[in-house]
């Protein structure tokens, strides 16, 4: 590789995060740190019921699911080049006017944005724990923490990486890849003490920590470049799309959106760009993969997280009512998402106004947010034996969705992806979001609070019905980008 190429790829990526936004993308490093301290907080009264091994092998965990976040390049490749800050000219777009393969450039890409996120995301939330334990007295030994942290969040891009790659190329080969992990996770759980006992036998990161094991550390890094090698070889060497011609049916869709009233033609033409984009799949996927890792999450907790209090054995019931307030935060994802897929100074020569666009965008909120969340509660509630709260469950989730979504819509308009890493915006959103979502999870784990969590819940919905009144004095002015 070139070392100059190299950091003319991290001069890049700086002075594109710094324009859009500002001084403010430094804060966030700092704002994952405040979080990832408070939450090693947790790990105390977590300590009561999860041994050593066990709490290693869910931070591990942790780090590897935010590592595959980051790894599925190869999936979104195109609209890597398509989308990302249009009208401008990136080393990645070189390819196109000068004898230099994709693959070369985008290996360069790939390793980049590694660095970035271990620096960004990975670093921060380290440290953050290290720092919690000079309150809690847990013992970390930040040298193999940070070694083992590093080598989950790669195998996590790599993992990520390779499984987007076979779905680009082959979609069926990718399902069967996929279920064959599942079950093998699944496997791994049986006979053992518990989900997350079974499962850290096969993290090689979680046995390099604990141990120290120079074979563990080894095949963390082995593996990482195999698959790093085999998704850079495989990926696509020309992802520029082929044409693709679709007919007219605007006058179709903007008549089932009619229900919207003046906002159906908007919304309409909105859908139809979605859905021509494939930028359905990457909204779908931000919201389906926390819910799903969230399942998952709590399935290898359930039969741990008992707390002795007391003498009192106390067990957290993660019960319909929790997952219906963790399913209306996770919503605000996709408003994000819908923010993502185009480039939004086409509205500037089209007669609407910039609340005319939100409100548009959250209509596709709630329709999206609708017929996933309901589906996801409706299949916990069945597996949980709880029908009988899924109806407070349903309301409970669209009260507290329809406040995020609309708070997001509220503070950051269209330009969801660079307002929301403004300092400000981001203290102010934690602040209204953060306490009434704790004390809504904490209602929930008591039955007899079920009626206090509905009110909470419906206050939340009459707070988003403000907000939404008030977009159109906030951002009536605004214009649109060029």
């Amino acid at each position: 590789m070139s070392a100059n190429l190299f950091w003319l790829f991290i001069k890049e990526e700086y002075r594109a995060q710094s324009s859009m936004f500002k001084s403010s993308f430094l804060m966030y490093p700092i704002f994952i740190l405040v979080m990832s301290g408070l939450m090693g907080l947790m790990l105390l009264p977590m300590r009561m019921s999860l041994s050593t091994y066990e709490l290693v092998t869910l931070a591990q965990i942790g780090v590897f699911m935010s590592g595959m976040l980051v790894g599925g390049m190869a999936m979104f490749q195109e609209a890597i080049l398509e989308r990302r800050m249009p009208g401008v000219r990136l080393l990645l777009n070189i390819p196109g006017t000068l004898p230099v393969s994709n693959k070369k450039m985008f290996t360069y890409f790939y390793f980049k944005d590694i660095l970035y996120y271990i620096g960004m995301n990975v670093l921060p939330v380290l440290f953050g724990l290290y720092v919690s334990t000079f309150l809690t007295g847990l013992h970390v030994d930040l040298p193999m923490a940070a070694l083992t942290f590093i080598l989950s969040f790669l195998l996590g891009v790599s993992v990520s990486f390779a499984l987007s790659t076979l779905a680009v190329r082959s979609k069926a080969f990718f399902a069967v890849t996929l279920l064959a992990i599942m079950g093998l996770a699944y496997v791994a759980t049986i006979g053992q003490a518990s989900a997350l006992v079974g499962i850290g036998r096969f993290v090689p990161t979680v046995g390099a920590y604990m141990g120290g094991s120079v074979v563990d550390i080894t095949i963390s890094i082995v593996v990482f470049l195999a698959l790093s090698a085999f998704s850079l070889a495989f990926i696509r060497e020309t992802p520029h799309p082929v044409e693709k011609r679709y007919k007219s049916n605007f006058g179709g869709v903007s008549r089932r959106f009619g229900l919207f009233g003046r906002y159906a033609t908007l919304a309409a033409k909105e859908w139809i760009d979605l859905m021509r984009s494939g930028g359905l799949g990457s909204v779908l996927f931000s919201f389906v993969l926390p819910l799903l890792f969230l399942w998952g999450l709590l399935w290898m907790m359930s039969n741990v997280m008992t707390f002795m209090t007391d003498g009192n054995a106390i067990s957290l019931p993660f019960n319909t009512m929790f997952y219906s307030i963790i399913i209306g935060f996770f919503a605000s994802l996709v408003y994000g998402w819908l923010n993502n897929i185009d480039n939004n100074a086409n509205y500037r020569m089209l007669p609407v106004t910039m609340p005319d666009v939100i409100k548009a965008k959250l209509i596709l909120f709630v329709i999206l947010n609708t017929v996933v969340s309901v589906i996801y509660l409706g299949l916990i509630s069945i597996s949980r034996g709880e029908l009988a709260l899924l109806p407070a469950g349903l309301f409970t989730m669209f009260m507290v969705s329809g406040y995020t979504g609309v708070l997001t819509a509220y503070m950051t308009g269209i330009f969801t992806n660079s307002l929301m890493f403004d300092y400000k915006v981001m203290s102010i959103y934690a602040l209204a979001v953060a306490p009434v979502l704790v004390v809504l999870i904490l209602l929930s784990f008591y039955p007899g609070m079920l009626l206090a969590v509905v009110c909470l819940s419906a206050l939340l919905g009459a707070l988003a019905w403000l907000l939404l009144g008030r977009i159109d004095k906030k951002w009536g002015k605004a214009e649109f980008g060029a």
